[in-house]
């Protein structure tokens, strides 16, 4: 068990600073002390449940992340844009969507014309 405890507190400090929050900044995000996150960080400690899932859900960690350690870790800019995205409304996100796909069909080499 002891070697989950350190994959998950590798898995939520690689994230938090990804996010470039303190320890006190994720705490009040995810309804927890700033001690339950120094514990978690550093391997100790078995956290509950409903903490864990606090955590990952407000560092969008894909769960397998810390239950299968042993597979390849999610691309860094996927995880950034995915951040960035969920932080946008419905409207944001319609409106970001023409953007998104003409600059997908610049990096993929298409002309702008070919992008609707």
């Amino acid at each position: 068990m002891a070697e989950y405890s350190k994959y998950l507190g590798e898995s939520i400090y690689r994230n938090r600073k990804r996010q470039k929050m303190t320890q006190a900044e994720l705490a009040e995000k995810a309804g927890v002390t700033e001690q339950t996150i120094r514990k978690i960080e550093h391997g100790e400690g078995n956290p509950q449940l409903d903490v864990l899932c606090a955590l990952v859900t407000t560092l969008m960690i894909n769960p397998a992340e810390i239950f299968y350690p042993q597979t390849a870790p999610e691309d860094p800019a996927r995880k950034q844009l995915e951040i960035l995205l969920a932080d946008c409304s419905d409207d944001q996100i319609r409106c970001l969507l023409p953007i998104v796909e003409a600059a997908l069909g610049i990096v993929k080499g298409q002309s702008l014309t070919a992008v609707k």
